[in-house]
């Protein structure tokens, strides 16, 4: 019976999500939220539930409960958390994984390459909320154990705007620690260029409790905006900085970057604007 209705109450929370990937982008912060993502599978059969377990255990030396738990649907339990696990053998509908894979420059024909997917692995911390670093950080090693006990192609996290290839994902968890956050399996970066200007903003700070942050109109290339922005949402994430207008900031004693507030140009509502 728990099994049953883990997947119903899995079934409802991605139904909410495609409903939202329907709507326009919305900027707020909400507190005990659920981590929520989907492992893209080429072959649906293929999971591992035994040898996910066993890498939990002997490579992240994870205390894990996996006495409700099969192959299809499992609830395991580690530490605090509860970790949802459902095996669903059909593609995620309305081809919703492709038209976010447009916007994912890190995956080279990722719309082609992920729309390959049978089947998905729908895999949610459901407790999330105490902790939110150590929460992703925890995302990450049950995520990346998914896919390396798995036939699968990448990651679909659309409440980030998020699709990530297999070996890009792995990658950053293999580097990742707690002083070297692994943000681009976390956070979208968006790069614009327009009218011989170059703009980056982020998505996914919200679910952090920090407010979403743009770079607008800057004579600085691409590369170099995503270098600032990504710097800036590590140091705002990993020692817990709420940035406020009217204040600077930089990432040396001598750069001071002006702080302000208002109407989001790539989002909706209020972002911070970084004067870079």
């Amino acid at each position: 019976m728990k099994k049953v209705l883990t997947i119903i109450l899995i079934g409802i929370i991605s139904m909410g999500l495609f409903s939202f990937l329907k709507k326009e982008k919305k900027v707020s912060a909400k507190e005990n939220t659920p981590i929520l993502g989907f492992v893209l599978l080429e072959d649906s059969n293929s999971f591992d539930l035994i040898g996910m377990v066993k890498e939990l255990k002997n490579k992240w030396n994870l205390d894990v409960n996996d006495e409700d738990a099969d192959d299809k649907a499992a609830v395991l339990k580690i530490g605090d958390y509860n970790i949802a696990i459902a095996n669903i053998p059909a593609p995620i509908p309305e081809n919703e994984v492709e038209k976010t894979a447009e916007y994912n420059y890190f995956w080279k024909n990722g719309v082609k390459e992920s729309a390959n997917h049978k089947g998905h692995i729908v895999l949610s911390i459901t407790n999330a909320g105490k902790n939110v670093v150590q929460e992703n950080l925890l995302y990450c090693k049950v995520a990346s154990a998914v896919m390396n006990n798995s036939k699968s192609l990448g990651i679909y996290i659309g409440g980030r705007t998020l699709v990530l290839k297999k070996e890009f994902y792995l990658e950053n968890v293999k580097m990742m620690s707690d002083d070297d956050l692994p943000l681009y399996n976390w956070i979208y970066f968006g790069l614009i260029k327009e009218n011989g200007k170059q703009s980056v903003y982020t998505y996914g700070l919200k679910d952090f409790g920090k407010k979403e942050m743009e770079i607008i109109n800057s004579n600085h290339s691409i590369e170099e905006l995503n270098e600032m922005m990504f710097d800036l949402a590590h140091y705002v994430i990993a020692y817990n900085v709420k940035l406020k207008a009217g204040e600077t900031i930089g990432i040396s004693a001598e750069q001071k970057l002006k702080i302000s507030e208002s109407k989001g140009k790539f989002l909706d509502g209020t972002t911070l604007k970084i004067e870079y």
